[in-house]
């Protein structure tokens, strides 16, 4: 078994809500870096950017994944852009099973707009918002790449999500001999 799941895709894929009831599921602790981030700087995500850059973002960001992925027995959602650090992504590959949670950009877009705190988000500013959705998800498709497993939540619920997940753990040889003796 893995030290952690990491879950990782764009914003509006589920990953809190799939990783909350895959949490509860294995009977591991919930970590959402967002959250975290937004409980470090006092503010939103979105006004971090606005006041402080996205450079000060993404350098928390950064120091937060390291101190959550160096623990074990987790399962943590990690934001949208966080895997397209270098560094981020190598701390995440280490010792950790990636899942890539991923939906159409209609659906995104959909989420993203029924989600609290949509007047905040910046992808939703201004004309065209699927269309940057298309492309940052273009843009983030290598990073993206990392991912052991590739999970749709199109079209299904956050229990068929986590059941999917569950179903493809990989498993270390010494549990499933004591798996198959029971």
């Amino acid at each position: 078994m893995p030290d952690n799941i990491v879950l990782i895709g764009f914003s509006g894929t589920g990953k809190s809500a799939v990783g909350r009831a895959l949490a509860a599921r294995l009977a591991w602790p919930f970590v959402d870096t967002d959250a975290l981030l937004v409980g470090h700087f006092g503010k939103s995500i979105a006004e971090v950017f606005r006041r402080d850059g996205e450079a000060t973002f993404r350098a928390a960001e950064r120091e937060t994944v390291a101190r959550v992925c160096a623990g074990v027995g987790q399962v943590i959602s990690v934001g949208g852009g966080a895997p397209v650090d270098p560094v981020s992504r190598r701390l995440m590959r280490d010792r950790n099973w990636i899942v890539r949670l991923e939906a159409s950009p209609e659906t995104i877009l959909c989420r993203l707009r029924a989600a609290p705190g949509t007047e905040e988000r910046p992808l939703l500013a201004g004309a065209e918002p699927l269309e940057r959705i298309r492309s940052l998800l273009a843009a983030r498709e290598d990073a993206y790449a990392i991912a052991d497993i590739v999970v749709s939540t199109d079209e299904h619920t956050v229990d068929e999500v986590a059941a999917r997940i569950l179903e493809s753990l990989p498993r270390t040889s010494a549990e499933d001999r004591t798996r198959g003796e029971a």
